[in-house]
């Protein structure tokens, strides 16, 4: 093991956002177990609410959580729709319309909001009214589509002319036992569930309202924490901007063995965020991205105006794809003597160079942006990790790459990509908490770098099988 591995770094730490109550995320997975709907899908069933008859399409008993908490979601899902309808980009509130000379159930707030798709080109903009009632049964939200008949309605949205949730009190008014209905006021008789499509839209949100009914009894843990170092909207905005323009033509053409939609999707995900990190400052950095691998990412960014190069021990054969332009080095890195000669260091799951992006930047004057993947310490060797309780190992070994930046004299940001990986976390250095000195760094690389052993390349590994099998036939073939 490298000296310069757990033996000499602080050990790693939990870090906020990835540590989590052990006592109250049991009482959560316990009362999640409770969970048993009764879902009237296949036939038809009545409920009065609001005056009128509406179909019931769920219901289910609920014992971990009462009407303030069932409120509390019902304030979540009005403000960010996104988070129950994937294929919604964002939830914009407009307005909150007078009520005046409507008739309405009692004690009544209605809120006016626009769901912008992200699909744009696809589907339109749905405005929709979200209307909140305190009935002497319990509490119920309407959600009311604003738009010219059910031709108008996105693909995603239920076929419905509205619909509602309701937490109903317990009999005798127990606290903390009531039941969580789902309700669909139909287009026609039956056709709100007509569908085994429409079907799983309603067992989810009913799932959903469940989960997030009790998450809010025992109080919400974020587990993982988007939008801190780049805005969620100029974020969403240029990828969907660099999507329309790349993901087609390459998740079409892609000439690897690799799952195109994963690596495109991803690419063009990174490419964004770190477009959006570096117009903050105004400037157009140079980049360097070591272990580069199949070099899409480099290939994005020069395409889109910025200057810089990826390294890999290998080429790959889509590097002939993308042009003359885009600098791709087949190298077997050294990291302990290297200078990357750009402004930001870039490692997106660069194996056993992610613990050497902090300090490969710091010897050579500049930003770094990782995203750790497998865990390496620095001798290039895998390292075994010890995760705090309620810490994934995963996170763990973002708090060692954390700890490394610290000893860089970086001030370490963190954020969670919104890319198709579990190992998604990137570890950004850009400002310095103190200015390290040459030596104290040089000490930090001196303790790995005699153990540091590069990863053989792919083209070495297929030559020494070719000589083994070679020399198999040459002894068989022997008299």
């Amino acid at each position: 093991m490298s000296k310069a591995g757990p033996a000499t770094v602080a050990a790693p730490h939990a870090l906020g956002a990835e540590e989590m109550d052990l006592d109250v995320e049991q009482q959560r997975v316990a009362a999640f177990a409770k969970f048993s709907p009764v879902y009237h899908l296949a036939s038809v069933e009545t409920a009065p609410f609001a005056g009128d008859c509406w179909r019931l399409l769920a219901s289910v008993d609920i014992e971990d959580a009462d009407a303030a908490h069932f409120l509390g979601v019902v304030e979540k899902w009005t403000a960010a729709a996104e988070m129950v309808m994937p294929p919604v980009e964002r939830t914009d509130v407009v307005a909150q319309p007078s009520l005046a000379g409507e008739t309405l159930p009692a004690e009544t707030t209605r809120v006016r909001r626009v769901l912008v798709p992200r699909r744009k080109s696809k589907d339109c903009a749905l405005e929709e009214d979200v209307v909140v009632s305190r009935l002497d049964t319990g509490v119920y939200v309407q959600f009311i589509p604003r738009c010219d008949g059910p031709a108008k309605l996105p693909f995603y949205y239920p076929r419905v002319s509205k619909y509602a949730f309701g937490y109903v009190d317990a009999e005798g008014g127990a606290h903390g036992a009531g039941r969580l209905v789902v309700l669909a006021k139909e287009l026609a008789a039956g056709s709100a569930a007509a569908t085994a499509k429409e079907q799983s839209i309603w067992r989810d949100l009913t799932k959903k309202l469940f989960k997030w009914t009790v998450t809010e009894r025992f109080g919400y843990q974020r587990r993982v924490v988007h939008d801190v170092v780049v805005g969620r909207e100029p974020y969403l905005a240029k990828y969907s901007e660099l999507k329309a323009k790349y993901a087609a033509r390459w998740v079409a053409g892609w000439p690897e063995q690799t799952d195109p939609q994963k690596f495109v999707y991803e690419d063009i995900a990174i490419a964004s965020w770190l477009i959006c990190l570096w117009e903050q400052d105004g400037a157009r950095p140079t980049f360097a991205d070591l272990g580069c691998g199949n070099g899409f990412l480099v290939f994005l960014l020069t395409s889109e105006g910025y200057s810089g190069y990826g390294v890999d021990q290998s080429a790959r054969k889509i590097w002939t794809q993308y042009g003359v332009e885009v600098d791709l080095r087949a190298q077997t890195l050294e990291p302990y003597r290297y200078d990357a000669g750009a402004d930001w260091v870039v490692g997106n799951h660069a194996d056993e160079l992610a613990p050497w992006v902090p300090l490969i930047a710091a010897r050579s004057g500049a930003s770094f942006v990782v995203i750790p993947c497998c865990p390496h310490a620095l001798s290039g060797a895998r390292m075994p990790l010890v995760a705090a309780a309620g810490q994934s190992k995963y996170h763990a070994y973002v708090g060692y790459i954390t700890d490394l930046a610290a000893q860089c004299g970086y001030e370490a940001e963190k954020e969670s990509l919104r890319i198709p990986s579990t190992k998604n976390v990137a570890v950004v250095g850009r400002r310095r908490t103190r200015r390290a000195s040459s030596a104290d760094i040089d000490a930090l690389v001196s303790a790995a770098a005699g153990e540091f052993v590069p990863r053989v390349p792919d083209s070495v590994k297929n030559e020494i099988r070719l000589a083994r099998a070679r020399a198999r036939s040459q002894k068989q073939a022997a008299p």
